[in-house]
């Protein structure tokens, strides 16, 4: 395919059309000169979390402003007072406890970022996020911020990526397109787009097959050009790598019942192979802020 053709493609891509938006958010901490900015740039930051992600919690906040436990909580608890999150106690979050946006932090966030914002409120702020994937949607916010947050051991700025999409706006973009709808997608410092994918708990073999050829599909309409793995276990990814070496095998010999193709050519699973990259790089963190 041409550098024109491969132009073409992606300007008819609706993902592509929304991209930059979500992109050019910025999501990078900056302490501040003094006490009144600092204050300032942590209230937007944090509000903007909450209403990407659907939650906030005291560990991302902690981790990613450098204090403590204590102030966390009194930094989350003021945005509470001042009507923009609302605190939700669940024992699916490791702090025991999530903030969720309200309708104020909603038309705030609208501000900042430019973009208009699909805000359902409800009465009971329980119901405002699925308490299923707090986990999965925490452990997501800290590697989108984590990527921003990336430094040599000089103290040196190398962020893996300078901007992303969270799952919530990818997948209200997204809703039209047969496409595996990701984690998230980030912009990588080369100017390509990767898609994020959290894999905190194993999976089966059935599974595996219907999730490759999401991806094949999204991959072969650019709506990103390769993938990234993240996970807190070394082990989930030794049972990924295993099963996809076994589908990379088997599925070039099966065929489609409607087509009579193979489910999958070899070049595909070449692509696929090529596409998908295991980032262990974050494991130990992983494990250490959500699962010690």
């Amino acid at each position: 395919m041409t550098q024109q053709q491969t132009k073409d493609l992606e300007s008819n891509n609706t993902l592509h059309t929304h991209y930059p938006r979500y992109f050019d958010i910025d999501m990078r901490y900056f302490a501040g000169a003094n006490n009144h900015q600092k204050g300032v740039n942590r209230t937007k930051l944090s509000v903007l979390i909450a209403i990407r992600f659907s939650i906030v919690t005291p560990s991302i906040v902690r981790w990613l402003y450098g204090i403590n436990h204590r102030l966390a909580l009194e930094h989350l608890n003021r945005l509470e007072k001042d009507s923009l999150l609302r605190l939700v106690k669940t024992h699916r979050s490791p702090d025991g406890r999530v903030y969720v946006p309200t309708y104020t932090a909603a038309k705030f966030a609208e501000e900042l970022m430019g973009i208009d914002v699909y805000f359902r409120s409800n009465k009971n702020p329980a119901l405002q996020f699925n308490q299923n994937n707090v986990m999965h949607n925490l452990i997501n916010a800290f590697v989108m911020l984590r990527g921003i947050h990336n430094y040599h051991s000089d103290e040196t700025y190398a962020p893996m990526w300078t901007g992303f999409i969270a799952e919530p706006e990818f997948q209200r973009i997204n809703s039209l397109s047969a496409a595996r709808t990701v984690d998230g997608a980030v912009l990588l410092p080369d100017g390509l787009i990767a898609a994020i994918e959290v894999e905190h708990s194993f999976k089966n073999k059935t599974a595996r097959q219907a999730i490759l050829l999401k991806y094949l599909a999204s991959l072969k309409n650019r709506d990103y050009s390769k993938i990234f793995l993240f996970s807190q276990s070394v082990k989930i990814f030794d049972d990924i790598k295993r099963l996809h070496e076994q589908l990379f095998e088997e599925m070039p010999q099966r065929f489609d019942k409607k087509t009579r193709a193979p489910l999958l050519s070899e070049s595909d699973a070449e692509l696929l192979r090529a596409s998908i990259i295991y980032r262990t790089k974050l494991c130990s963190e992983i494990e250490k802020m959500f699962y010690s």
